[in-house]
Order: C-alpha cells, then structure tokens, then sequence
C-alpha cells in the first residue's frame, strides 16, 4: 500500500452517483479502514457545506470540508478557512445581475445561498440540490452575509463563452472557472480546491504528496495536480484527465470506493 495520509474526494461527477446518493454500507468499511489507519477523509466540492454534513452526517464530525471550490474550510464541524468577495466584487457582481438577465446566479454566503426573486424556479430547484440552505431575496443588495462564491447554471453549449463572457466583466477582481455539467462558478481570486485542501495539511501535518485526491471537472484540476496521486474519473474531460496521474471508473460504477479498496486493503 503507497503512503497515504489523506484521501481527498469531490461530490458531484465523482464519489455521488446522482448528486445524493452512495453506498453508505460499503464506504463504512471503507471509512472504518482509514480510520484504523490513520488516514484522513476530505470532501472537495463546490457544494455548500452544510450539503456536505447533511450527505456525511454520521461522519460529519471526523472529516475534512473543503466547500465552495475551497472558499470554506471545516475540519470536524470547526470553521478553518473562509475567503470572502470584496465589497468592490460583491457590488459588481449585483450590478451585472441587474444587467445580465439570460445568466442566472445563486450568491453562496456562509450562512446560507441566496437567490433573486424574479429567477427562475427550475434554477433554484437545481441549487437546492448543492445547497441546503437556500433561500429566495427581494434584492442582492438586501443580503448580509460574507458572500464566498456565485454560481451559475447555463446550457452546456455555453458554458465556455459565459466564462469568458464573465471574465471580461469580472475578471480583475474575481476567477471564473467551469464546474461542470452546465455550471460556472465565479471565484474569490486565487481561490481553489488545492488552497483549501492545503489549509487542512497544515492542521493536520500532513504533505501534499502523502494525499490522494478524486475530481471530475475543471474546479478539481488545481487539486489532481497538488497531490501525490490523483485520478481523474472515467468520465471526464481530457484536460481533466492530463492533469490526474490515473483514471478511476465512473461514479455510476462507484469508482472511487473501487480504486479506495484497491489502495487500502
């Protein structure tokens, strides 16, 4: 078995196999295994951390949290990390909502995520999927949280051109990234799942090359490429996949826990 310290896994794409659901009876052996071994156990996401907890609920309080593409850090429940959109980004990005109306945008606090009344229900309905605690504003402006990211759910076919779209307006104070299956997220800059993850090492005292980390999409690249073994899943892109160091079967095939069995016992 290769020394590993920690195993790191993002949600959606990856270890979920339809945005909620895994093999919570096989992963409790599993989980049981790193525990014997001292092995830690992070969830990588851009989901809101409470959706975590709610998913992970009777591990909730002996694992990691990397949330909102590593924006929010928790380690056993206690807050480590958060970064946090300036005034100046906050305000911008209400402004471009007002301007913008074929993008719809959820504003993920630390409290709670927040949509504009107006959007349309089907663009809540799918971030309630990622976010637990949701809820519906009058006005952006009206919010009073520490806004940690903004996601958006568009048509695939324009995904690509809403990133650029959206650099070109936000670019200089905020990253845009893709993550997947029609969503773009738009970053405090520098932010990432790599920073997250690091912060956690540095609670933990454990180095990069002792973690093995999972992901599907482009908000996971940073991550595959910062720890000592990453697998990119089956069914990502091909970038994803050059920047991972092996494969791992689909999350319909519960790839994860297959490679996770393989490492371990």
């Amino acid at each position: 078995m290769p020394n590993i310290r920690l195993v790191a896994v993002d949600e959606d794409g990856t270890f979920l196999r339809d945005h909620v659901h895994y093999d919570n009876e096989r992963f409790s052996i599993l989980f049981k295994r790193m525990q014997d071994l001292g092995i830690r156990f992070v969830v990588a996401t851009g989901n809101q951390r409470y959706q975590v907890e709610s998913l992970f609920s009777e591990y909730a309080n002996r694992i990691g949290i990397v949330s909102a593409s590593g924006a929010y850090v928790v380690d056993g429940g206690n807050e480590v990390f958060v970064a946090h959109a300036s005034d100046e980004a906050v305000a911008r990005m209400i402004d471009t909502c007002h301007e913008v109306k074929d993008v719809p945008f959820a504003f993920i606090g630390v409290r709670s995520t927040y949509i504009e009344r107006g959007t349309d229900q089907a663009f809540f309905d799918d971030m309630a999927l990622y976010s637990t605690r949701i809820e519906w504003v009058d006005d952006f402006r009206d919010v009073d949280d520490k806004i940690i990211m903004f996601s958006s759910l568009v048509d695939e076919s324009r995904v690509k051109r809403e990133i650029e779209r959206f650099r070109q307006i936000v670019g200089d104070v905020m990253d845009v990234t893709g993550s997947g299956a029609g969503y773009f997220d738009v970053m405090c800059p520098g932010i990432n799942k790599a920073v997250g993850l690091g912060h956690l090492l540095d609670r933990y005292g454990i180095e990069p090359e002792e973690c093995v980390a999972f992901g599907d999409s482009d908000n996971d690249l940073e991550m595959l490429k910062f720890v000592g073994l990453g697998y990119a899943m089956q069914d990502a892109p091909e970038n994803v996949k050059a920047a991972a160091d092996d494969v791992a079967p689909s999350c319909t095939e519960d790839g994860v826990l297959q490679v996770l069995e393989d490492l371990l016992f």
